[in-house]
């Protein structure tokens, strides 16, 4: 049977982790010795005791200065690419040997990966690689370029730079030159694992969007009692800004909040607000309210439209803001800034959660997900792996 390397180079929280993981216990199950590579794995020791596979951490490839991560706008993927290193000669070349020096000793013959540029290029021209993610993760790579993120954006670094940088880590590690800065995202395998209201690149994909692999709900009544569900991270500098507005609001409302202290859920406590100390059953959460607050999450933006819940979405970065955007395009959310939690937070809150219009087209959206379904996501996953290792 073969060897599999399967996991996710960028991302934090557990989105990554809960889309790749049934893939590595499906492979598993069928023989394939399999070994993950996990980006946070601190934060996803609790799925990793109960799916105990074997794992090693991906290797830390972003600058520890924030003030040397660059660049500061981001146009297209390849920006994100620079970030990831593949800006400069010996960013690239360090990552790339690192990623070889792993292939050489675990010799897999498939990688299985989402959001893993430099992975991919590592893998480039040696070793197959299936590719599954979101829409963002899995942006359209059949041109030269890659599509802006928004209408009018291009890319802030000029791609020749950086299809130059490639080629010269590639001569220097003996591999085989790229003919343009898409290409090590061109791989045998690139599967969307969103729905197509919801993928950011709807315009332009090729590649075959099979629906998520988890997190998907049956559609939910609506409970009568307007409540909220809230999901974020205290890192992130509008979440204070919410939960000065959660603090002030009447609204029955339950919360995780990733990475909160104790002491600092005391400031924002009070009647008809629970705090959990864990991440919760999203079913259970979502069954008792009429709407959730999050950051924006593909995981969260798929589980609540399926369930036929309002969103008020806090986005963080441009992946979360085009999830967003998108809400807002269907008809079931909207977004709000830090800016304008501190201006009108207590408007933005009880108008989104008592609009109508929201509720209806949450409930019409549910319902069309629901009649498209079922998903059958890890039918493909598995066989285009299958057909990437060259099985029947």
């Amino acid at each position: 049977m073969a060897r599999v390397l399967i996991g996710y180079e960028r991302g934090d929280n557990l989105g990554h982790y809960r889309r790749l993981v049934p893939v590595a216990e499906a492979l598993a199950a069928k023989g394939h010795q399999v070994t993950l590579f996990l980006r946070n794995p601190y934060d996803c020791k609790a799925q990793i005791t109960k799916n105990p596979l074997p794992y090693i951490p991906t290797p830390d490839l972003v600058a520890p200065n924030p003030a040397e991560r660059e660049p500061k706008r981001m146009g297209t993927y390849s920006d994100i690419m620079v970030y990831c290193g593949f800006g400069k000669l010996e960013t690239l070349f360090a990552a790339t040997l690192s990623w070889r020096t792993l292939f050489d000793h675990l010799r897999p013959d498939l990688v299985i990966c989402d959001h893993s540029p430099v992975t991919c290029f590592a893998a480039y021209g040696r070793i197959p690689v299936v590719q599954v993610g979101s829409g963002f993760t899995v942006p359209p790579a059949q041109g030269e370029t890659f599509p802006p993120f928004r209408e009018k954006k291009k890319a802030v670094v000029d791609t020749d730079h950086l299809v130059a940088v490639m080629n010269d880590v590639q001569s220097r590690l003996g591999g085989p030159k790229v003919p343009s800065v898409t290409a090590p995202l061109r791989t045998a395998g690139r599967l969307v694992c969103t729905l197509v209201g919801l993928d950011p690149y709807k315009d332009f994909r090729e590649d075959p969007v099979i629906g998520p692999t988890e997190g998907l709900q049956s559609p939910m009544p609506m409970p009568k009692t307007p409540a909220l569900f809230v999901y974020l991270g205290i890192e992130h500098r509008v979440t204070p800004k919410f939960l000065e507005v959660l603090k002030a609001s009447k609204l029955p409302a339950e919360a995780y909040i990733r990475g909160m202290t104790e002491e600092t859920a005391k400031k924002y406590i009070r009647p008809g607000l629970t705090f959990y100390k864990t991440p919760q059953p999203i079913d259970k959460m979502l069954r008792k309210a009429t709407m959730t607050v999050h950051h924006g999450g593909s995981g969260m933006c798929l589980a609540s439209c399926s369930a036929g819940r309002i969103q008020l979405a806090l986005p963080i970065h441009e992946e979360t803001l085009l999830n967003t955007r998108a809400l807002g395009r269907i008809g079931v959310g909207r977004m709000a800034t830090g800016k304008e939690l501190d201006e009108k937070g207590q408007e933005i809150l009880n108008e989104t959660i008592a609009d109508p219009k929201k509720a209806e087209r949450a409930r019409t959206i549910a319902k069309e997900i629901k009649d498209v379904g079922p998903f059958r996501p890890m039918d493909h996953i598995i066989e285009t792996c299958q057909k990437a290792l060259g099985e029947s």
